[in-house]
């Protein structure tokens, strides 16, 4: 099996993952206050991952933490989490889900400046209906959406860099360990959002299930969205992240009856749209760059 082939495989299961677990956190943000869920779900996370660290053997000298890049990937993540909890307790799954995949064509054009990687008119192209697209969705000024319009395109920001630093991480600290820093990361971040926010409650047993569940997602997603980053290219690899725009289309639609109006789904077909062109393009690239066996020399 070839790098991409196991990065792509790992991020359309990472990305499902993801989806799955922002709508379990949606559906305890009506019981519980979203720095709540954020430091439960942050602490749980970290004790998975942190097994998973010792059972894989994947320990290294904590100095690896402090890093300029880890630090930059480490509090991009935090901040990327901690501002979609608190945009899920208000803005409907598929438009949060959907703005975030413009993700992968922002790390692409992001590739471009940080890491010299070479990106052509159409990458860019791509690019720019990919952000015309989020601003069908969001609709900034409209107030449709509210502050959490605002909350979403920052997160967007900040996963934007959290993807682009994941990148740049050496090769040798195993992915298992970034996503166990970065879910720790996550949890003094939640308590900075307490006291902007009612007082806590006391969970309920399904809120501590629904929180278990949410946390054994993020376990899953997390990790292997940094094994996907890290192990095919970034352009091969990022666009079968729009496996999730239909997924929490469908999803918001089930558990909550949300329907995107007009033109919000004209931005979600212009960001998949985008999405999948690149990855025709990839492939097309692929394809060439690739000799077929009857013209490979003996």
């Amino acid at each position: 099996m070839t790098d991409n082939l196991k990065g792509i495989l790992a991020v359309l299961t990472g990305s499902t993952a993801f989806v799955l677990g922002d709508a379990i956190v949606k559906l305890v943000s009506a019981e519980l206050p979203p720095g709540e869920i954020i430091v439960l779900r942050g602490i749980l996370a970290t004790a998975f991952l942190a097994a998973g660290v010792v059972v894989l053997g994947a320990a290294r000298p904590l100095s690896l933490l402090f890093t300029p890049m880890m630090l930059l990937r480490l509090a991009s993540a935090a901040a990327t989490t901690t501002l979609i909890v608190i945009a899920l307790r208000d803005v409907p799954l598929a438009i949060v889900n959907t703005v975030l995949q413009v993700t992968p064509l922002a790390v692409t054009a992001g590739a471009a400046l940080v890491y010299r990687e070479r990106v052509g008119l159409s990458r860019w192209a791509a690019a720019l209906t990919g952000f015309l697209g989020v601003l069908l969705i969001v609709k900034p000024g409209a107030g449709d959406l509210g502050v959490g319009a605002y909350v979403v395109l920052i997160a967007l920001a900040c996963a934007t860099v959290r993807d682009l630093t994941t990148r740049g991480l050496e090769r040798s600290i195993p992915s298992i360990l970034v996503a166990a820093a970065s879910s720790a990361a996550i949890v003094p971040a939640g308590f900075l959002v307490v006291p902007f926010e009612p007082a806590w409650t006391v969970p309920t047993a399904s809120a501590w299930g629904l929180i278990t569940a949410a946390a054994a997602c993020f376990f899953f997603a997390n990790t292997l969205i940094i094994v996907a980053l890290r192990t095919g290219e970034i352009g091969v690899v990022a666009p079968f992240r729009y496996v999730a725009a239909p997924f929490s289309v469908l999803l918001g639609y089930w558990w909550w009856g949300d329907i995107p109006d007009a033109l919000a789904f004209c931005g979600i077909g212009l960001v998949v749209a985008a999405g999948l062109y690149t990855l025709h393009r990839e492939r097309e690239g692929l394809t060439t760059a690739t000799p077929s066996p009857r013209s490979a020399s003996p």
